[in-house]
């Protein structure tokens, strides 16, 4: 077996076309004229618009004070009912009655800001200063005349946070 002798012949074939491109490319002269500093045209710019900065020409964010409720409680919400300030409203909706009976509850979801055991200590002593009797147990129920609102409160997804369920009846 004899490899020597077919790769030699081989190699120089595969190489010559390419050297040859190569040479060629190289003693081709070019057309272009070469460029000299001084023919280039000067143009002048001005500054561009942004550049200058004019803060009383900026838009400003304008946001409410912490203090005001996020959203809207729905117009059958009790009046005088105390929620906390920098709440904010998440849902409300029909409560689902029984099947074949009419809707007589809503329901308002609110974000608070304060933690849950933090809520339900505010909510009880904020509602009995409004003149609303509380019922204890796994949720809080307030009686005012004949008024009612039942409200159910849980750890908010971040710390210091809580969501709340507000249900009253439906004029």
């Amino acid at each position: 077996m004899q490899f020597g002798p077919r790769v030699s012949r081989f190699v120089p074939a595969c190489v010559a076309p390419v050297a040859l491109a190569a040479g060629w490319a190289c003693a081709v002269p070019s057309d272009r004229p070469v460029l000299d500093e001084n023919d280039l045209e000067t143009v002048v710019v001005g500054q561009p618009a942004d550049s200058i900065l004019r803060p009383d020409e900026d838009v400003r964010e304008r946001r409410a004070p912490a203090s005001e409720l996020g959203g809207r409680i729905p117009g059958a919400f009790p009046d005088g009912f105390p929620v906390p300030n920098a709440s904010t409203v998440v849902d409300f909706g029909d409560v689902a009655p029984e099947e074949g009976e009419p809707v007589t509850a809503e329901y308002v979801g609110l974000r608070l800001p304060l933690g849950a055991p933090d809520a339900r200590e505010w909510l009880l002593r904020e509602a009995q200063a409004a003149g609303w009797r509380a019922t204890l147990g796994e949720s809080m129920t307030f009686h005012r005349g004949d008024e009612w609102v039942e409200v159910t409160i849980d750890p908010g997804a971040t710390p210091g946070n809580s969501a709340a369920r507000f249900e009253y009846a439906k004029p």
